[in-house]
């Protein structure tokens, strides 16, 4: 159990529902900005012919080829018309909202673990480590979303148009979130919140439901490679639309994956409202 000092420490941590709310929305409305614009980039099918020397890209420079992998994709969808105004727009608003969030979720399941360490009962050797692992986990996570969220606005200066730049960006974007994913889904949370009934007992509940989800993500980044590979030897029209079925896929994946942590928002709003009910019924009864 935790002593008085840390359930006040806890319980004086900001929680609000709003947290939830403004992470629903963040991820709805990027969600919702992704599938429209890719849909209106498929749906015009006004794209330019292909390089004549992709026909022989198995010799060519790996930038060249790269050049002859852009139909279909969501990173050509965003040269079309107004979108890299508009992603510039939405992302700059989805990004700073998202890492507000995220900051807020991460302080409060630190304190949890850090109250863990200053409990009444002492934690065996096995739940301590566990504990010193998750804080070193959450800390990794949180460095490598701050690099992410503000690295996809990179790419729009960075385009297709700027292909060097644009793809060392993707990279950079694209390891900070599977790593953070890695990160947090390897977080030993079960063990370090021990048999407690309490509120870091449901995170490590929540956390354990989530570590699924997280692997199919995974699973994804490796498909995608995949479908590119397929596409590069069969070069037919309906490949080229699995690879970016793939890419867009991936993405949507992490907006997803980001749109679950608005249980843990909300449900440590739901536990601050038990503790204040408790508190009136036992100064009643005092």
């Amino acid at each position: 159990m935790a002593t008085p000092a840390v359930e006040k420490v806890v319980k004086d941590e900001p929680v609000s529902s709003w947290w939830g709310i403004c992470r629903l929305a963040a991820c709805i409305t990027n969600i919702g900005m992704i599938i429209g614009m890719y849909s209106e980039y498929l749906w015009a099918a006004d794209w330019p012919e292909l390089p004549q020397q992709c026909e022989y890209r198995s010799t060519l420079p790996w930038l060249d080829l790269a050049d002859c992998f852009h139909r279909y994709t969501f990173s050509h969808a965003m040269l079309r018309g107004q979108n890299l105004t508009i992603f510039a727009l939405i992302g700059a608003l989805v990004s700073t909202c998202l890492t507000m969030v995220e900051h807020q979720r991460v302080r409060r399941l630190s304190v949890l673990l850090e109250g863990r360490l200053r409990g009444d009962r002492t934690p065996d050797e096995s739940q301590l480590a566990a504990v010193h692992r998750s804080l070193q986990c959450l800390s990794v996570y949180s460095r490598l979303m701050d690099v992410a969220f503000p690295g996809v606005l990179l790419l729009v200066p960075f385009n297709l148009e700027r292909p060097v730049m644009h793809y060392g960006c993707t990279a950079l974007v694209v390891a900070a979130m599977v790593s953070g994913v890695l990160s947090y889904a390897n977080m030993p949370l079960s063990l370090a919140a021990g048999h407690e009934d309490d509120e870091l007992g449901q995170w490590a509940a929540r956390h354990a439901r989530l570590r699924f989800k997280a692997w199919c993500i995974i699973a994804l980044h490796f498909v995608l490679p995949t479908a590119a590979a397929v596409h590069h030897f069969a070069w037919l029209d309906v490949t080229g639309r699995l690879f970016g079925l793939c890419e867009v896929s991936a993405i949507l994946s992490y907006q997803l994956f980001l749109a679950w942590f608005a249980t843990d928002d909300f449900a440590a709003m739901r536990r601050r409202g038990s503790l204040k009910d408790v508190s009136s019924a036992a100064s009643l009864v005092d």
